[in-house]
């Protein structure tokens, strides 16, 4: 009978098995995360400083620059713990059937859904980082505040990727992760307040921006700039979505290969 105990080394076997896949093509896929943020900090924050000049944020005027990367860091951790977590979650379970071959060993289906949610969270906490440490480099950021940030880029990491596991475990067709990247994603990375304040947002629009976990992570990555009044219920509300999401990924994956 399959065991249904939890250990940290079953945990960690399963981390270590994508490490090592991810090792063989390290370089390839480490320059998206460099190079995206890059582009978005110059494209947004170079192109658009001379048409918009200082912004104002919680009380005090600071540069576009200032004000957009943080956002950075919060993108930067959205797209590469979802993407993982969803397409390669995905390709793992249905074409590669990766899972199935791990629970041939003597692991639990908890072990390989944690293996497999902690080194999606791995690759966004990576991508946050990356992110922060090229905006330090641009004079943006500083090391102790990247070093501050860092358990909200791993908080950030484990809620958009369990968000990814929760769609792998949903949709019966790669094409289909499009929907939520489409309907989700996208708008949330547009009007969460990555770019711009949110209170310029018409009330609609700014009310579903403030419900979205990109808002509250892109807030509380800002705490150098000064923190919203209410900002522990923002990381109350983090937790809510991450404990939520974590849970209906579960109960998605686990039908599929356990019977």
């Amino acid at each position: 009978m399959k065991r249904i105990s939890v250990t940290a080394w079953g945990v960690y076997s399963v981390w270590h098995r994508h490490a090592k896949v991810y090792q063989k093509t390290w370089l390839v896929n480490s320059l998206p995360p460099l190079s995206e943020p890059l582009i978005y900090l110059i494209a947004f924050g170079y192109g658009l400083t001379p048409l918009i000049g200082n912004v104002s944020y919680q009380g005090q005027t600071i540069s576009y620059l200032q004000f957009i990367a943080p956002g950075m860091i919060a993108v930067g951790i959205l797209f590469q713990s979802f993407f993982e977590g969803s397409f390669g979650s995905f390709i793992r379970l249905s074409y590669q059937k990766t899972w199935q071959a791990l629970l041939t060993a003597p692991l639990s289906f908890t072990e390989v859904f944690l293996g497999d949610w902690l080194w999606a969270t791995t690759k966004g906490s990576i991508a946050g980082t990356l992110t922060g440490i090229v905006a330090i480099g641009l004079g943006l950021y500083s090391v102790g505040n990247l070093l501050v940030s860092l358990p909200l880029i791993i908080l950030g990491s484990m809620l958009f990727s369990a968000l990814g596991l929760f769609t792998a475990g949903t949709v019966r067709t790669i094409d289909q992760i499009n929907v939520p990247i489409f309907l989700f994603v996208v708008p949330m990375f547009t009007i969460c307040g990555t770019y711009f304040p949110r209170d310029t947002l018409p009330p609609v629009l700014g009310y579903i921006a403030n419900i979205l976990p990109l808002a509250s992570l892109v807030d509380l990555l800002r705490w150098s700039l000064g923190l919203p009044q209410f900002w522990y219920l923002q990381l109350v509300w983090l937790l809510l979505w991450l404990s939520v999401s974590a849970l209906l990924a579960w109960r998605q994956i686990h039908p599929q290969l356990i019977q």
